[in-house]
């Protein structure tokens, strides 16, 4: 049975270390399109309103005087797109019809077509709408209904998309010393998870208009309240107006990309100094990346990465490094007891991979994995995201420990004090060459798999964590 409980343990280190990648490891418009020089003569016209000509508006209006959208209202009278009501008032918070919405977007991009006799006001700008793609056949659009907002923000993204390049820029580059390695994206679409982390009932926005909600938002063209987007809430007319400015104006936009303290770079370290890459590995030293806070666990993979970047100083007697694997998306700090050390390690041909015997990690490639696969965030087994793992307990002990607290204080909040109990009786088992013992516990919506003691690899410590939330009472091993 010890036997057994050994080599259990020393498999079990050693396929953590290979499965966690631990290597040292508007736009302007566009000119001279159709759409765009139809416009030009409305874009004149913006241009030329003076805020005489914008107070004339806003004095036909007994209803506006207080509102938050007064002046994008007065701007849409001025340019004629939209009118108020024979007794004078606009009604801005009145909800607005389908077929008055399709009427905005077509005299927006330059359209002014008549409505013959007895035929609905809307059916000439339906057809173009059609005609243009804006409105795709079979839409279930009822214009004599209010339209909903995800509709209206679907509607707004492919007209924008006629005469401007919405950005696909959702992954930023970091600079390269080497353009030949390491060219593919990493976290491909991170801006799309930054832009659902400002609208959290994202997942009730239907599937086929989401991606148009989340690129309305990126370029500023509509925005939601209260970090909700309301998807299936109906549009008001001084809501309508706002987006049609801002389909004129880019000024009127603002972009929503993540601010300076919303973004972590680094560059790939290596205790090497810089002589190191290791293609199989996807680890090129010296690469600069940019880490941007996203949607859940994004937003936890961005926190803890950048919790173990800021506190490497709290890491002592060795050398470290903190890296980054493209190939399977995994951040990790390695520590090297020093040169002689390193290079050991370094010359020791195990898959290409640098083996040290301190590490901490992130396993970032899980997240592609679906609920039901083998290492998902739900693998109960072997879905752990993060890491910490020793085969020289006195060397984690006397110069890592601090480190990992830190870990601990971000990932367990209020238990934190119980975590850190966890984390020190199986570090003692180690310490005191007792015979190796594993513990199951599942501590502020996250499971903890701790090993400590002695094994085949000698006395080893490995404490792993999952993504909070994605194990249970009822799935959690036991």
């Amino acid at each position: 049975m010890k036997n057994n409980l050994r080599k259990a343990i020393s498999v079990i280190l050693v396929i953590s270390f290979i499965l966690l990648g631990v290597y040292p490891v508007l736009a302007d418009n566009t000119a001279g399109t159709t759409t765009a020089m139809r416009m030009q003569p409305l874009i004149d016209k913006y241009n030329g309103l003076t805020q005489a000509s914008l107070d004339t508006e806003l004095a036909k209006y007994t209803d506006i005087k207080s509102h938050w959208g007064r002046n994008y209202i007065a701007k849409i009278s001025a340019l004629e797109i939209i009118s108020g009501f024979p007794d004078g008032s606009f009604r801005p918070n009145d909800k607005l019809l389908g077929g008055q919405y399709i009427l905005m977007l077509i005299r927006a991009i330059g359209y002014r077509p008549e409505v013959p006799q007895g035929v609905p006001y809307y059916k000439p700008f339906v057809d173009i709408a059609l005609n243009e793609g804006i409105l795709a056949k079979g839409e279930n659009l009822d214009y004599t209904k209010p339209i909903s907002r995800e509709l209206a923000a679907s509607l707004a993204r492919r007209t924008i998309g006629k005469y401007e390049t919405v950005p696909k820029d959702y992954f930023v580059k970091g600079s390269d010393p080497y353009p030949s390695k390491g060219n593919k994206g990493f976290f491909d679409n991170v801006y799309v998870g930054y832009q659902k982390l400002k609208m959290t009932d994202y997942p009730t926005v239907t599937g086929k208009y989401l991606q148009d909600v989340i690129d309305c938002y990126r370029i500023g063209l509509l925005t939601g309240s209260n970090n909700k987007f309301n998807p299936k809430g109906t549009l008001t007319r001084a809501e309508a107006s706002v987006i049609i400015i801002k389909l004129l104006d880019k000024k009127a936009r603002v972009e929503s990309v993540p601010s300076s303290s919303e973004s972590f770079k680094w560059t790939n370290s290596n205790a090497n100094n810089g002589e190191y890459d290791n293609e199989d590995a996807g680890f090129y030293e010296n690469k600069e990346y940019t880490l941007y806070k996203g949607l859940f666990p994004m937003m936890e993979i961005w926190e803890t990465a950048q919790t173990m970047y800021n506190n490497r100083n709290l890491i002592t007697g060795g050398k470290i490094d903190f890296t980054f694997s493209e190939k399977y998306k995994s951040f990790a700090v390695n520590y090297f007891n020093g040169e002689d050390h390193f290079k050991k390690y370094m010359n020791y041909n195990f898959n290409g991979l640098i083996l040290p015997q301190n590490y901490v990690g992130i396993a970032v490639e899980k997240l592609q994995n679906k609920k039901g696969q083998d290492r998902s965030l739900y693998d109960n087994c072997n879905g752990w995201l993060y890491d910490i793992t020793s085969y020289e307990v006195d060397k984690y002990n006397n110069d890592l420990k601090k480190y990992s607290y830190e870990l601990l204080k971000l990932w367990f909040g209020k238990d934190y004090e119980q975590a850190k109990k966890i984390h020190a009786q199986y570090l003692g088992y180690a310490l005191n060459d007792i015979e190796g013992k594993i513990g199951i516990y599942l501590l502020n919506g996250r499971q903890i798999y701790v090993v400590g003691g002695n094994g085949d690899s000698g006395n080893v410590f490995s404490f792993r964590v999952w993504a909070k939330g994605f194990i249970t009472k009822d799935t959690m091993l036991k």
